[in-house]
């Protein structure tokens, strides 16, 4: 039993972090449902969530540590790797999603020392991310044996992790009694929103042209292209709070910040929803002329859809416009019924295996 401890901490996957953001996605969209439609019986929901979403990251953190530090070697070598690199930066934006989750919905649910949790998951997450955000982009430049075919939506992870640094960082602004800590740590979002933007567009256009012109993704990566949408949905959510909170400490250019955007938000909103529709589209193309094994990848169906969701339902509590609190709800039906199955496929996968050692054994 020893040695299969020892081997499920060498060979941790990192795409595990994955759960927690869809958890926490999960709790997000609930509690905007309850703002929108009065639904209070999903706020246990959501509070059932929040916990477990910190306990699930306590633990995979914990493993992801341990492996860091057995076996840092080879943690260096996949960092090195062009497929896999991206992926652990799931692990900063784990990290940031609990921060999310206790700053956005602390107060609503009375969690418990909301403010001290999300301050500190987020300054750990942001030093995390920049340090993984520099490394996988290094590690790719670098390489001398890159080619296209290497690419995959992994490589997509560390801006989507620098856009929730953004969002996780602005909420903490607003509860930040220090006006010069306040201030100081808006303009370091500024800074991550601007990198993370930057090097979504730079990474997605090389994708699409591995997709369109080179080999299609392998099977079992191709969960990882639902990634494409998040960077969308949080460019959406992250508008809405610097037009916020720069209007704290710039009320001049609050009025304009709104405007933007007002302007900016449905173009985005309606962006992640055709996407969310192009790669329903070929999940089923996939599942059913190639066939999609499972393996953890199969979470990246989770957040990125979570994300378009709470993205409608945020812009239906800015403006009060039900017609994006419908498409928010209807997304968020979907998000259920995945999440249902991926649990389902999960279980049945880790019951497998347990079943297989003890035989073995």
């Amino acid at each position: 039993m020893e040695k299969q401890n020892i081997d499920f901490i060498k060979n941790f996957n990192p795409v595990w972090f994955a759960a927690v953001l869809g958890f926490g996605g999960i709790a997000l969209a609930s509690v905007l449902i309850t703002q929108i439609f009065d639904a209070a019986w999903l706020k246990p929901l959501a509070m059932i969530l929040v916990y477990f979403n910190f306990v699930l990251l306590l633990y995979v953190f914990a493993i992801w540590l341990l492996r860091a530090i057995l076996y840092f070697d080879g943690l260096i070598a996949e960092l090195k790797h062009p497929v896999v690199a991206g992926f652990h930066s799931l692990m900063p934006a784990a990290v940031i999603m609990i921060s999310i989750n206790f700053s956005k919905l602390g107060l609503p649910l009375s969690l418990w020392q909301y403010q001290t949790i999300a301050v500190v998951f987020w300054v750990i997450g942001a030093v995390f991310e920049i340090i993984f955000l520099t490394l996988t982009l290094y590690y790719l430049i670098i390489n001398e044996k890159m080619n296209v075919n290497f690419m995959n939506g992994g490589w997509l992870v560390p801006p989507v992790a620098a856009l929730l640094t953004t969002i996780g960082g602005l909420n903490i602004v607003l509860f930040i009694s220090s006006v010069p800590v306040a201030s100081n740590l808006l303009w370091i979002n500024y800074f991550f929103f601007g990198a993370g933007v930057f090097i979504f567009f730079l990474l997605a256009f090389s994708i699409f042209t591995k997709i369109f012109f080179a080999e299609k993704l392998d099977p079992k990566v191709f969960p990882s292209l639902w990634i494409m949408m998040v960077p969308f949905s949080l460019m959406a959510l992250c508008l809405s709070l610097f037009a916020e909170t720069t209007g704290l400490f710039l009320p001049d250019f609050k009025n304009a910040l709104t405007g933007i955007c007002l302007l900016l938000n449905p173009m985005l909103i309606g962006i992640g929803v055709w996407l969310l529709i192009l790669l329903m589209l070929l999940s089923l193309y996939y599942f059913k002329n190639i066939k999609v094994p499972f393996g953890p990848g199969w979470w990246a169906f989770i957040f990125p859809t979570a994300s378009v969701s709470i993205a409608s339902l945020n812009f239906a509590v800015l403006t009060r416009r039900l017609f994006f609190g419908y498409i928010g709800v209807i997304i968020y039906v979907l998000l259920l019924g995945l999440t249902v199955v991926v649990i389902a496929k999960t279980l049945k996968s880790l019951t497998t295996k347990n079943e297989h050692k003890a035989v073995t054994v």
